[in-house]
C-alpha cells in the first residue's frame, strides 16, 4: 500500500493540478462551463495516454535509441523553459484572444519530460514480466483529482483578464521556468557524473 501512496505523491507533485489549473484557466478563458469541461476531459485523457504509454514503453524506448533519462530531463527542461518564458512575456491582448488558443502548454506541463521520467522510474522499479501498475494506479488517480480540481476551479466565468489573474500567469510562468532550469540542472549534473 506504501508504494502506490508513493506512487501517487510522486505524480501528484510532477504534474501539479494547481499549476495546471491556472494554465487552463489563461487558455480557456471567456469559454463557457460545458466547453471548458469538453476541453478539460479531452486534455487529461491526452495526458493519461502519454503517460500510460510512457509506463509501457518509455524505458524500451530510451533505451533502443540510446538516450539516457539524464539528456531526456535536459530537453524537457528546455520545453518547460519555452514555456515559462511564454506565460512571462504574454501581453494583455493575446490573454484577452482566447478562441483559438491551444492546450499544448497544459499537455506539455502536465506530461513533461520530468512527469514521464518519473513514470518511468516507477514502471522501472517493477518486476520486469508484471505490468507497470503502481506507475498505471497513480497516473489514474492523479488525473481524476487533476480533472476534479481544475473543474471545480473554472466555474468562474471570466471573460477578460484581471490584473490579479495576470500577476497569477506571470508568477506562474516564473515557478515553470525555474522548473525547467531545475531539470536542465538536474539532468547536466547527473549526466557529467556518470563520467566521474
Amino acid at each position: 500500500m506504501e508504494v502506490y501512496f508513493q506512487g501517487i505523491l510522486t505524480i501528484f507533485s510532477l504534474i501539479n493540478p494547481v499549476i495546471c489549473s491556472q494554465i487552463f484557466g489563461g487558455i480557456e478563458r471567456g469559454k463557457s462551463y460545458s466547453h471548458k469541461l469538453r476541453d478539460l476531459t479531452e486534455t487529461v485523457l491526452t495526458v493519461g495516454l502519454i503517460l500510460a504509454l510512457s509506463a509501457f514503453f518509455g524505458a524500451k524506448l530510451l533505451n533502443l535509441l540510446e538516450i539516457s533519462l539524464d539528456a531526456f530531463q535536459v530537453a524537457g527542461g528546455l520545453v518547460l523553459v519555452s514555456i515559462g518564458f511564454g506565460m512571462l512575456n504574454k501581453k494583455e491582448d493575446q490573454e484577452e484572444d482566447s478562441n483559438e488558443k491551444s492546450l499544448m502548454p497544459l499537455i506539455l506541463f502536465a506530461a513533461s519530460p520530468g512527469t514521464i521520467t518519473g513514470v518511468i522510474t516507477l514502471s522501472i522499479s517493477e518486476a520486469e514480466n508484471h505490468l507497470p501498475v503502481v506507475a498505471l494506479i497513480s497516473i489514474a488517480v492523479v488525473l481524476v483529482a487533476t480533472w476534479i480540481i481544475i473543474a471545480l476551479l473554472s466555474r468562474k466565468n471570466q471573460t477578460k483578464a484581471s490584473k490579479t489573474s495576470q500577476i497569477t500567469t506571470r508568477f506562474m510562468g516564473l515557478i515553470i521556468l525555474a522548473m525547467g532550469v531545475q531539470f536542465i540542472l538536474t539532468g547536466t549534473m547527473s549526466f557529467t557524473g556518470n563520467f566521474h
